[in-house]
């Protein structure tokens, strides 16, 4: 019995220890589920904190785009109710204010105006804060639906508080604004500053424009036309970018205008399918090089020196100066005759001489004349010679060389040098001619 008894005692002890342990082995779980329920209090006190402080009637614009930042979209909907109270107990100040303005003495009423002055700037800074949240809570996910009550709330208490307002204060008002930095003043001086900036960035795009074609100057193997071309848009993209760059630092977002773009070019490459094909005429044109500005080419029925090119068009000018613009397309399609290519070209010259005259010495007179002349190159050698017999002459071509530069001299020259020599040498031009015989038919009336 003794041993039973001390048995039971023993058992009794070790099954008070283990209940004892036993909260003391869950301890471990309760310790991690008490962090978290803290937690969660903590987020929700910290959630209403900033919500409380986003809703407080001297917070900056600034302090509230920071302050909006973590909140959820029901907690969003909370402040733009918030501040919609705000506007709407100033706005009811407001209306206070000019009702007791228009009974009021004019001594009372300038008293009045000024603190109607007042309470307009705290209303238009409860305005942009309320606007502010109307745009936050948009970015999180508000319908429109839900965000058109409150758009339209703000617009026409901004309507009839202008259209309410003593005349007399909205003109001092509008003194105030325009000597106000934050106003016309700072609109002037913004404008100004817009302006200075864009001189800079033209004098920016115009010295690389400058150093582009000193860059480019060393590549002898580009035309005049491609280097034109690449000046050109070297000073566009800087003044594009530039623009972009000027209207990002003054606040205005400029991403949108890149999706814009992005659908133009869309559009334009349809509607400008011709326009597009004489840009790529005009590039192939300025990378092969057929001609360059101040050659003399001809293209089709157009002819004459060539001015300058677009990436659409090029300007041809004729002897007589008369500018002709063909567009690139169709002088990429066409042959292309560049007159200019070479250093030299050889004149062709044809005189016809009568079938009774001395051939050998129209051209001795020719050899001669072409010998005295000092645009006449000798190398390479001219060369003249009896070359067709027409049906009313013998004609006798001449053919030297000569400078581009001095073709249509040599040209015009001889032409009347060949003339004066035939004549004192007894040789002549004929004219065509004919010989007519009539013959008589039997039985016809004489």
């Amino acid at each position: 019995m003794n041993c039973l008894t001390r048995l039971f005692a023993v058992l009794r002890v070790f099954v008070v220890a283990i209940f004892i342990a036993g909260p003391t082995a869950h301890s471990p779980a309760l310790a991690q589920e008490t962090p978290q329920e803290e937690l969660q209090d903590n987020t929700s006190s910290e959630v209403s904190e900033l919500v409380t402080r986003a809703l407080e009637a001297n917070v900056s614009l600034e302090d509230l785009n920071i302050l909006l930042v973590p909140l959820t979209a029901s907690e969003m909907a909370q402040v733009v109710e918030g501040w919609q109270a705000h506007l709407r107990s100033h706005l009811e100040l407001l209306s206070n204010l000019n009702l007791d303005i228009k009974v009021s003495s004019d001594t009372a009423a300038e008293d009045l105006r000024k603190q109607l002055t007042l309470v307009q700037q705290t209303n238009k800074s409860y305005l942009d804060n309320f606007q502010t949240a109307i745009t936050a809570w948009q970015g999180k996910g508000a319908s429109p639906e839900e965000i058109k009550p409150y758009q339209d709330y703000a617009y026409a208490a901004t309507a009839g508080a202008l259209r309410t307002t003593d005349p007399k204060t909205l003109m001092n008002a509008a003194l105030d604004w325009l000597t106000d930095t934050d106003g016309g003043l700072g609109f002037l001086i913004s404008v100004l500053t817009i302006m200075v900036a864009i001189w800079a960035l033209m004098l920016v795009a115009r010295l690389a424009r400058r150093m582009t074609i000193r860059g480019l100057t060393r590549v002898p193997t580009l035309s005049k036309l491609l280097k034109s071309f690449i000046s050109t848009a070297v000073f566009w993209a800087v003044m594009v970018l530039g623009v972009l760059v000027v209207l990002g630092l003054f606040g205005v977002n400029v991403t949108p205008l890149f999706a814009v773009f992005g659908g133009l070019s869309f559009i334009l490459g349809f509607a400008l399918q011709e326009t597009l094909g004489n840009l790529a005429s005009g590039l192939m044109i300025m990378v092969l090089k057929p001609f360059d500005t101040g050659d003399y080419i001809q293209v089709g029925s157009s002819s004459g020196f060539v001015d300058e090119m677009s990436v659409v068009s090029t300007k041809i000018r004729t002897f007589d100066n008369q500018i002709i613009v063909v567009p690139n397309s169709k002088i990429w399609g066409d042959i292309i005759t560049n007159v200019s290519a070479s250093e030299t070209r050889r004149v062709d010259l044809v005189f016809g001489i009568g079938y009774s005259d001395d051939a050998a010495l129209a051209i001795e007179v020719l050899t001669k004349l072409v010998a005295q002349h000092e645009l006449c190159l000798k190398d390479p050698a001219p060369e003249i010679f009896v070359g067709e017999l027409g049906e009313s002459s013998v004609n006798i071509f001449c053919r030297p060389w000569a400078k581009n530069d001095d073709y249509w001299t040599v040209f015009w020259d001889l032409t009347g040098q060949a003339k004066i020599e035939f004549d004192a040498n007894g040789i002549s031009i004929p004219f065509p001619q004919r010989d007519v015989h009539l013959i008589p038919v039997e039985g016809a009336a004489r």
